[in-house]
């Protein structure tokens, strides 16, 4: 038998550590990827509207530095409260734009998509009603995104709230069963 057909427990947890791994790098780097992508678009659209970073964070009620940190890919850790701020004053002023162009027009779909507000809560309590407003605004956000964008929110979440835990080991990888190998090995005769 080949030594790389071998395989113990340890060998085994190790693999699925590794997978584990590769999996998180690559929920960071598709996280990374949308928070580009907002920060590129977040530039176009100040720049379209003539805004400098200082004049929209004053407009959006929030400091410049979190727009900069915003149009730089840096915002990972940046509040979503941030995003929609922004946004709500990209509808305002894109709105106002006359005549608008078809890059403005788009601008302006995507600017209302992204700052929608909550919808009210219906009056018929349901038991599945959230008592934290913040939780029933990540699951209202969540069903405003297009299918295919779900989960790029999702990783988006997942990825700031790593960045924000305080570092601890990681949970030690669920029992592996024995086997009837390893049964027999460990039994006397």
């Amino acid at each position: 038998m080949e030594a790389w057909a071998l395989q113990t427990p340890v060998m085994a947890m190790h693999h699925e550590a590794l997978t584990i791994s590769a999996a998180h790098g690559r929920f960071e780097r598709e996280a990374q990827e949308l928070i580009r992508d907002l920060g590129r678009w977040t530039r176009n659209v100040r720049e379209l509207l003539g805004f400098t970073q200082d004049k929209l964070a004053k407009l959006g009620g929030v400091s410049q530095g979190a727009i900069s940190r915003v149009e730089a890919g840096k915002g990972i850790a940046t509040p979503m409260v941030t995003f929609w701020k922004i946004n709500q004053v990209f509808v305002k002023f894109l709105s106002q734009l006359d005549p608008l162009s078809d890059e403005a027009r788009g601008m302006l779909e995507r600017a209302r998509y992204l700052s929608r507000p909550i919808p009210e809560p219906a009056d018929e309590k349901s038991p599945f009603e959230l008592v934290d407003p913040v939780l029933a605004r990540l699951i209202s956000t969540y069903h405003t995104l297009p299918e295919q964008k779900r989960q790029h929110f999702l990783h988006v979440l997942d990825a700031t709230a790593m960045g924000m835990a305080p570092h601890s080991p990681p949970p030690p990888p669920p029992a592996l069963e024995e086997s009837a190998m390893e049964r027999a090995a460990r039994t006397p005769n």
